[in-house]
């Protein structure tokens, strides 16, 4: 949808914000000087015309605190005595030493992809964010732990690979390193910028020498200092041996894939049992690969903040090459002017006009396929990942719905006197608390009024053993369709069980929520196979006690005389069906998700390559099933209506039902 902007004054507005934004972009840059560095600076005068900027945690060290009391440097080597070449050689080594972004300017040579040409390594913009991390984490005496999430190539792995060499050239001796990837090659290229930094480095500034190590063609030790530095890849698991590694790069993890010798979580795990001390690192980088995997549950886990992890994004237009100048003044206007409604939404992120000409410009290169764009040029981490997986729904839909999640009300499991038949179901029928309980509730059941029509509990059933599907029971609440709002998810139980007892559990949830609706899945043991054949047994032997269990058949044909097909059965039609209606509940928010764990399920629920549909592997998909089964079968009941007590009827058994049940 194309946006219209109405006065001049808006107009106005958008070319003063669009100045804001390229003097961000084009901010002045000397790391000569130390000027436009994002790390922390203080002004040191050199004389009484020049100075420069140290970095503050270097400034408060006594030597440079005695040079910015004696007023410049000058004034310093003329009081102390000393030689000023002299005092001047020794602040380049300190500056060498503990400013990265002067040794790299100096010192360190790189091999630009541009060009082709060997340059010094001057960090560009996205660069310098990432460096504020490191060094802010570094000389704070942190730990670093950085997952960062690539988008094209900036240089995050060169700048990763060179900070870890100057740890290891100026800071710690024995300060062993791995980086690891994907496949080999990658590692080596990796590998290959410490080369060329080691190979042209400065000899009077140290003479940097790499030695084979234990006869290894994958690792190396640094000369005169003891460091190991490793290489390999999940393929080849052995080239990977911990050596006591202090600093680690983990490179492409989103392409991390499982081994005959070894899960890649598992080498993920190992690689990164890193010590938490000062001036140790763990560096994982990738480009998005979809969601589900290792890679982007630990990117939500950062964002949430929910494990050691500090997140690093850069969006396309934080990089100065994506631009495409204006021909004058009013073609900016009126390209200002055309915006579209993303075009705007990028704008207010911190895009410039320029650099949305260029992005318009380059979808034309590509018949407008913005899918493409937003996998090549993400301007969030969110279109990183929409744009490289195959999952269901829209990530950003159900980013939305999480923000209703919250933790149980009610933690605990239900009891009765017995655990199956007609006894399980009777006065017995109770809720214990239990900290570690299976059944999670966000509310009880309603006992204050009769409402008909009102709870749905739907099941997808798994198998007993830890490594079977999960079985999980739903609980729904239609009250609010009385209001015209929508339904609520307030319970899941989710077990492994024989496959008999998950079912009396089911009729046991459904009748502590007022005698609900029992909507099972029927056919799950067919496909899950693990159990003897007797689910058809069970429900007929169970619709004997409990007269709500929804069936699937024309009520006319049961009025016949024909024998229902209790439960919900699952097929190719019936799925896709689920799916689509899961797609629109999601997309427009239609009902209330209170379980963290069931939007995480649906965010990794994609169509393999194959047609089919499921989570991801490694993923269940088993409270997704649940909920989509019970809120697909609350779409096509009566609404709930409030009755008087006395009105209140016995529930026809079977079926979808009419009438109230408590």
């Amino acid at each position: 949808m194309t946006g219209t902007i109405s006065t001049s004054c808006d107009i106005r507005q958008i070319l003063r914000q669009n100045e804001e934004h390229n003097r961000q972009l084009f901010a002045p840059y000397d790391p000569y000087t130390g000027a436009g560095s994002p790390v922390a600076r203080e002004k040191l005068r050199l004389d009484d015309r020049n100075f420069i900027l140290i970095p503050a945690y270097l400034y408060k060290t006594s030597w440079f605190r005695q040079v910015a009391a004696a007023g410049s440097l000058t004034a310093f080597a003329a009081g102390e005595g000393i030689p000023y070449d002299q005092c001047f050689r020794f602040l380049n080594e300190q500056r060498i030493r503990y400013d990265f972004e002067y040794w790299a300017a100096t010192c360190a040579i790189i091999h630009d992809r541009s060009s082709e040409n060997l340059v010094n390594f001057i960090l560009r913009i996205p660069q310098r964010k990432l460096l504020k991390i490191l060094i802010d984490d570094l000389f704070g005496n942190i730990p670093i732990r950085v997952i960062l999430l690539k988008a094209r190539q900036w240089g995050g792995s060169t700048l990763v690979q060179l900070f870890i060499a100057w740890i290891q050239l100026f800071h710690r001796k024995n300060w062993n390193s791995c980086i690891a990837a994907h496949k080999n090659s990658v590692a080596a290229n990796i590998s290959e910028m410490f080369s060329t930094m080691a190979e042209h480095h400065p000899k009077d500034v140290y003479d940097v020498k790499l030695k084979p190590y234990a006869r290894s063609q994958y690792n190396r030790v640094l000369d005169g200092r003891g460091s190991v530095i490793s290489i390999g890849a999940v393929t080849t698991p052995d080239s990977l041996r911990s050596y006591a590694l202090k600093l680690v790069h983990c490179s492409e993890v989103g392409l991390w894939f499982d081994t005959p010798k070894r899960k890649a979580v598992d080498m993920m795990a190992s690689l990164a049992s890193v010590p938490r001390i000062p001036f140790t690192c763990v560096i994982i980088e990738s480009t998005a690969k979809g969601i589900g995997n290792y890679f982007y549950k630990t990117w939500v886990g950062a964002q949430k903040g929910t494990n050691a992890y500090k997140p690093m994004f850069v969006a396309w237009f934080e990089m100065s090459e994506y631009y495409e100048p204006f021909a004058d003044e009013q073609e900016k206007m009126d390209f200002a002017r055309s915006l579209t409604e993303k075009e705007s939404y990028y704008f207010n992120l911190g895009a410039t006009l320029e650099g949305l000409h260029w992005y318009r410009l380059m979808a034309k290169e590509h018949n407008n396929d913005y899918e493409f764009m937003m996998e090549e040029y993400p301007s969030t981490p969110e279109e990183a990942f929409i744009s490289t997986g195959r999952n269901v729904h829209n990530p950003m839909d159900i980013r939305r719905m999480m923000r209703q999640t919250r933790a149980p009300e009610f933690v605990g499991e239900l009891a009765a006197d017995a655990r199956y038949g007609a006894q399980s179901l009777g006065d017995s029928l109770h809720f214990e608390k239990r900290s570690n309980g299976t059944l999670w509730l966000w509310a009880m059941p309603d006992k204050t009024r009769d409402v008909a029509n009102r709870y749905v509990v739907s099941m997808d059933i798994g198998g007993k053993s830890k490594g079977a599907d999960w079985t999980v029971i739903s609980v729904i609440d239609r009250y609010m369709l009385l209001f015209g709002g929508d339904e609520e998810c307030i319970g899941t139980w989710r077990f492994h069980l024989d496959q008999d007892l998950a079912i009396w559990r089911g009729l046991q949830l459904a009748e502590f929520f007022n005698h609900a609706l029992f909507v099972p899945e029927c056919n799950s043991i067919k496909r899950k196979g693990e159990e003897a054949d007797h689910f058809y047994t069970i429900l007929d032997e169970t619709a004997d006690i409990y007269d709500n269990i929804y069936y699937r058949d024309d009520p006319t044909k049961i009025r016949e005389g024909l024998p229902p097909h209790y439960g919900f059965h699952t097929n190719r039609a019936t799925k896709e069906d689920l799916i689509t209606h899961m797609q629109r509940r999601l997309r427009e928010q239609l009902y209330t998700e209170y379980d963290q764990q069931a939007l995480d399920e649906a965010l990794v629920y994609e169509q393999k390559t194959d047609g089919s549909y499921g989570a991801v592997d490694g993923h269940h998909d088993d409270i997704y099933m649940s909920r989509a089964i019970g809120l697909k079968v609350s779409s096509v009941m009566e609404l709930p209506r409030e009755i008087p007590r006395k009105e209140i009827p016995r529930p026809k058994r079977g079926g979808v039902r009419t009438e109230a049940s408590f």
